[in-house]
């Protein structure tokens, strides 16, 4: 087991496997480093593979510095500061959800510094629907939703779960397979303040001018078959984001690795390697 300490104290946990060029994985809220278990060993047989557990979730620290700083800019700089630690020069950056997040908090500080390719997994830059924006998550997500959302977080997190867990798969995908009854369970393992923080974080952010400043190659993966985000969805980030290539994968939802991995490590493959 291996962590990092970060400038503020807190100590990230994160696997390092393979050799060659960095590839780092970077997961989603109420998530961990586990989930990206099929691309680490695939990938990790011809790349520096890192996986690492965003602060306050998995195995990273859940004490007292989680009572602060838990927002993305910090989730930014956490990144920022772990590749600098591992004296990485130039790494591929695949985040998932609130790890695309991260990585959109990352550029607005940084920049595309010591980045070499992004792939961003099923996200978009705001969550929130209102007047002037269409387009937030499950297309019809409100301010009220968002509250009564957070209010469920900080009352009921086990009944949230069983709320917000098939959204990570396709529709109608098995309830009783293993992988959704493991997924179930480390969600519950979360702190609900630590969720309720980087909910509220994300929900009040707009990366949408962020978008213009990635200027590196960058792959978008996105479920065909999703509950939280459509091929439009998929469309406007293909459209805001330059050398971007659009990759619908169907049948699958919110996790396209975790629904279809053989094809998502496929696509990545083949992205890295052009």
């Amino acid at each position: 087991m291996s962590y990092f300490t970060t400038a503020d104290g807190c100590k990230l946990y994160y696997e390092e496997h393979g050799k060659g060029e960095p590839l780092i994985f970077i997961h989603g809220w109420s998530c961990n480093s586990k989930y990206f278990k099929k691309q680490v060993a695939y990938f990790s047989k011809k790349y520096r593979v890192v996986a690492y557990d965003l602060r306050g979730h998995g195995e990273s620290d859940k004490g007292e510095v989680t009572e602060q700083n838990m927002n993305l800019a910090r989730f930014g700089e956490d990144l920022h500061e772990l590749i600098e630690g591992l004296g990485i020069d130039k790494a591929n950056l695949v985040g998932w959800s609130m790890g695309t997040s991260t990585l959109f908090a990352y550029i607005r500080k940084f920049g595309c510094q010591y980045i070499n390719k992004l792939c961003i997994i099923d996200m978009i830059p705001k969550l929130i629907t209102d007047d002037e924006w269409k387009l937030g998550t499950m297309s019809s997500f409100t301010h009220a939703d968002n509250l009564n959302w957070l209010s469920m977080i900080a009352a009921d997190w086990n009944t949230l779960v069983e709320h917000f867990t098939p959204n990570i798969f396709g529709k109608g995908y098995p309830k009783d397979s293993e992988l959704f009854k493991w997924s179930l369970g480390e969600a519950r393992k979360n702190v609900p303040h630590v969720m309720a923080f980087m909910w509220l974080s994300m929900s009040v952010e707009d990366f949408r001018p962020v978008l213009k400043d990635i200027a590196v190659p960058t792959l978008l993966a996105f479920g065909g078959d999703g509950l939280l985000h459509t091929r439009a969805h998929g469309e406007y980030m293909e459209q805001n984001i330059k050398n971007s290539k659009l990759v619908l994968f169907p049948g699958c939802g919110h996790g396209p690795f975790l629904d279809a991995p053989d094809a998502f490590n496929a696509e990545l493959e083949a992205f890295l390697t052009e």
